[in-house]
């Protein structure tokens, strides 16, 4: 928009030694500095005067510069969302292999709302340090642990790299994942998600959308505007904090994958069905044509159906709807009268009911804020 040139200069390329010789060399008009995942700090004061805004980092360290994270309150009421459709009887949290502030945050936001929710919460003990635990070290580690939960836990991992490990571990203490342990975890990186034995359900980060915003910040701060304008055009996904220039971007929705498909029995016609209604629901598959699929009473197959995944045939169907309805409105100009057809609804009323019902505003509404 701004016809910008940008340069990445990756991880290991910056650090506070060589960040003198990336100004001299490539002299920009100004930097974003995106830190989730680092072992070190840059810090404003490397910088000097030149424009800086952060994403992703500690938020007592970049003083009144922007700083834009994602809600881990938001993050935790989505995970527990999709967890608790399984009956759990406990729920557990597993972190990064080193104790990042990132991680710590989602870990503690949902153990704060299973306590407020009355339930319990167990959380696998990540060793100190700033390294990295070794993998082999930390699934091991994270395999005997695993090992001691109780039958039908919910897990919750704060990174889809985190929930590979996970899965790995699980394999390791011979507890399979979804039928004595369900997991979801962040980001819905797809390559990591669907490539894992079983897929991994993942709540969908708006990763595109938290840099455009420290994108504006940083020409706002050039523009000689900073923080005022910043706290004026924060849409309503993105809420202010006590700080005043850290702002929290929530998360889009849950990709439902085969690692929450819910405890109970597994006929191979129920994981049949989910996929069939993963790769139909838009097309307008009702939840009568799909039983009617199958050589059973209807009766057996919403009880089997809702056993295995935690949901009823129609609650699958509309959150598959859903799915790319949010695509639709958040990642295209599509108008908002075709939203609901090319979802497989069969008119725009339907769709606009349950959208407002779940998230309490219009489409229309909902775009403007969002996309």
């Amino acid at each position: 928009m701004r016809g910008w040139a940008t340069e990445t200069i990756f991880r290991p390329d910056a650090t506070p030694e060589t960040i003198p010789d990336i100004l001299k060399r490539h002299r920009p008009v100004g930097c974003v500095i995106e830190g989730v995942g680092r072992h070190y700090d840059l810090l404003p004061h490397l910088f000097g005067e030149m424009p800086v805004s952060y994403i992703g980092y500690p938020k007592d360290k970049t003083g009144d510069l922007p700083n834009f994270h994602f809600d881990p309150d938001a993050i935790a009421e989505a995970a527990i969302r999709e967890l608790s459709a399984g009956m759990p009887r406990c729920y557990a949290a597993v972190g990064f292999p080193n104790p990042l502030s990132w991680s710590l945050a989602r870990v503690g936001a949902f153990r704060s709302a299973i306590a407020a929710a009355g339930a319990e919460c167990l959380s696998f003990p990540t060793l100190p340090g700033l390294k990295p635990e070794p993998g082999e070290h930390f699934v091991e580690r994270l395999a005997a642990w695993l090992a001691k939960l109780q039958e039908h836990c919910a897990v919750f991992a704060v990174s889809d790299e985190t929930a590979v490990l996970v899965v790995r571990a699980a394999r390791i203490a011979m507890r399979p994942i979804p039928r004595s342990l369900t997991l979801v975890s962040v980001d819905n990186f797809e390559e990591l998600c669907e490539n894992a034995d079983p897929t991994i359900s993942s709540i969908q980060l708006d990763f595109e959308r938290e840099g455009f915003l420290a994108a504006r910040a940083l020409d706002d701060i050039m523009s000689r505007r900073g923080a005022k304008t910043l706290k004026g055009n924060l849409r309503a996904s993105v809420s202010p904090c006590e700080s005043g220039n850290i702002a929290v971007i929530g998360p889009l929705l849950t990709v439902r994958r085969k690692s929450t498909s819910g405890r109970g029995r597994h006929e191979p016609w129920i994981m049949e069905a989910v996929e069939a209604i993963r790769a139909e629901a838009c097309n307008g598959l009702s939840a009568a044509e799909l039983i009617g699929r199958y050589p059973v009473s209807k009766r057996l197959f919403t009880m089997r159906f809702r056993e295995a995944t935690g949901h009823s045939v129609l609650d699958e169907i509309i959150h598959v709807r859903l799915e790319k309805a949010f695509t639709l409105l958040a990642r295209t100009d599509t108008a908002i009268g075709a939203v609901a057809g090319l979802c497989g609804f069969n008119c725009d009323r339907t769709l606009d009911a349950i959208f407002r019902k779940r998230f309490g505003m219009s489409m229309l509404d909902w775009r403007r804020k969002n996309s």
